[in-house]
């Protein structure tokens, strides 16, 4: 695939008890910048009020690895932070709005991809920021107007929030967009990966999975189905997790064509 590869984090939501969504974001970053992927093509949101929080005050700028325990709150940038990670800011941001403040976005064209990663607190019909959840209507017909306004070649989009498979059921499959969900939208996530230091859950397991395999895979060789198809076998059937949406085809394609340079 021709183009740039531009990448999108985000962590919704803040507060400790929601640690895991900004420990999350902090590898998935570290895991992509081993593969070349510069920081003027990454956009990160996130609360930042973890590796600083004062129950963190033992370990104060650190957010270990759930791979290695290293730490992975260095170097990440921070684009949006604290009142800054809205609905608002992460749909103008994948547009790629230029803004009067000079903040990073995604200034992508006809034949760059799209990942973005995406984690947080869910509800039904909902994707959950610190003061107000961002809508499935809107984020479809922003992926709609971004198609038609030839924005992307591709775009991957991996959420993982409780009910997430809510905010795609309108997704088209002729947009050239695939969404991976971590769960039904009836479903709960399951936390995993627990510390025992700071007393919280440090992932879910569909980012826990997620990461590990990206930690481990040749992105050169390795594809996105990968995933959907044998690296989450606690989900039963029933619970059909994790949900894919949009095209499909997408998944045959190889991971270095999203997330490494």
């Amino acid at each position: 695939m021709a183009g740039k590869k531009w990448i999108l984090l985000v962590s919704g939501s803040k507060g400790w008890e929601h640690y895991k969504h900004q420990a999350n974001v902090c590898l998935h970053y570290q895991l992509i910048k081993k593969h070349g992927i510069p920081d003027k093509q990454i956009v990160v949101m996130m609360y930042d009020d973890i590796a600083h929080n004062p129950i963190n005050s033992k370990f104060d700028g650190q957010i270990p690895s759930i791979i290695d325990g290293l730490n992975v709150y260095s170097r990440v940038p921070k684009d949006y932070t604290g009142a800054d990670v809205t609905p608002k800011n992460f749909l103008s941001a994948l547009r790629g709005e230029k803004r009067t403040d000079q903040k990073k976005v995604i200034a992508s064209g006809p034949d760059d991809s799209i990942y973005v990663y995406m984690t947080g607190v869910g509800q039904e019909g909902g994707f959950q920021f610190a003061e107000k959840a961002l809508k499935p209507k809107a984020f479809i017909n922003t992926l709609k107007s971004m198609h038609h306004g030839n924005k992307f070649s591709k775009m991957v989009i991996y959420m993982d929030s409780d009910y997430s498979g809510s905010m795609f059921e309108g997704l088209p499959k002729d947009i050239d967009v695939f969404a991976l969900t971590s769960c039904h939208k009836y479903i709960e996530n399951i936390p995993t990966d627990y510390d025992a230091q700071r007393k919280v859950y440090a992932s879910d397991l569909f980012s826990s999975t997620w990461l590990k395999h990206l930690n481990t895979v040749d992105f050169t060789k390795d594809t996105f189905h990968e995933l959907v198809k044998n690296k989450q076998p606690t989900f039963t059937e029933d619970e059909a997790c994790p949900c894919q949406f949009g095209d499909k085809k997408i998944t045959d394609c190889l991971l270095g064509e999203f997330l490494q340079k």
